[in-house]
């Protein structure tokens, strides 16, 4: 892979930082530094793009704000891995009788396929993205029941999704493959949420009654710059164990696993 140089910083009216900024996010997102990997120092930065070491800590602070990369004193700075910005990203779980002790949850790869169908995830990636690998899960929760998961990425980014076994998709966080086999880290997510009925092929994969309300929970996620990398949508049926919803940041107990 050839490494994508820095270019030094011209005296255009955009912002010397802010320039910096998008080189060295371009290079991320050409490989040059995958999650996990620590930048060159500042003054090799610095000496690579021309600019003061002022101008450099300013728009590596701008990379950190927007999650592309994280500083650790005493060691530098890294791209951010899988788990980048993790305190903005919700998560739900599920609590066993006393609220103190979380409920395991176990996934299976029901099917994975391309599909040119158009649906809301359609709007989601853009006029761009013309197929998609969807796949299905099924989320036992302790298991007593079951909870219904669908993703859906661009093909044209993720084919190489479609030709690995569900065995080996079985066994992984699709959050943490993502940025490490695709360089395509979550890094913020917009969630909704609806109260309805389930429709017949989940209620037929969940074994409940047709016609059974549930809860419908979609996340969109999205990687630098903003572009999205993957739809979910989420079928929750009625229980009576408590769901948790939460931020990252603020877990205080073991985790056993969220659902994702």
């Amino acid at each position: 892979m050839s490494v994508t140089r820095l270019r030094p910083v011209s005296s255009s009216a955009k912002a010397k930082h802010r320039q910096i900024s998008e080189e060295i996010l371009t290079a991320i997102e050409a490989g040059r530094w995958l999650p996990g990997e620590r930048l060159p120092s500042e003054d090799q930065l610095a000496t690579e793009t021309g600019a003061s070491l002022g101008t450099v800590r300013r728009s590596l602070r701008s990379l950190v704000q927007m999650g592309v990369v994280e500083r650790r004193h005493g060691s530098g700075t890294y791209v951010s891995g899988a788990r980048a910005q993790e305190e903005q990203l919700r998560h739900f779980r599920f609590m066993a009788e006393g609220g103190e002790q979380l409920l395991p949850v176990y996934f299976k790869i029901l099917s994975i396929e391309t599909t040119r169908e158009a649906g809301p995830w359609s709007q989601f990636f853009g006029p761009e993205a013309e197929s998609y690998i969807h796949i299905q899960r099924l989320v036992s929760v302790n298991e007593e029941f079951d909870v219904f998961s669908e993703v859906y990425l661009p093909e044209e980014r993720f084919a190489e999704l479609a030709r690995m076994s569900e065995t080996t998709l079985n066994g992984v966080s699709f959050r943490d493959m993502l940025a490490e086999r695709f360089n395509a880290p979550t890094l913020n997510t917009r969630e909704t949420m609806v109260c309805q009925t389930l429709p017949p092929r989940v209620t037929r994969c969940l074994d409940v009654p047709p016609g059974q309300f549930g809860m419908v929970w979609t996340v969109c996620g999205m990687s630098y710059r903003d572009v999205p990398i993957t739809w979910q949508r989420i079928f929750v049926p009625p229980s009576d164990r408590v769901l948790e919803i939460v931020p990252a940041a603020t877990r205080d107990r073991p985790v056993v696993r969220e659902i994702t």
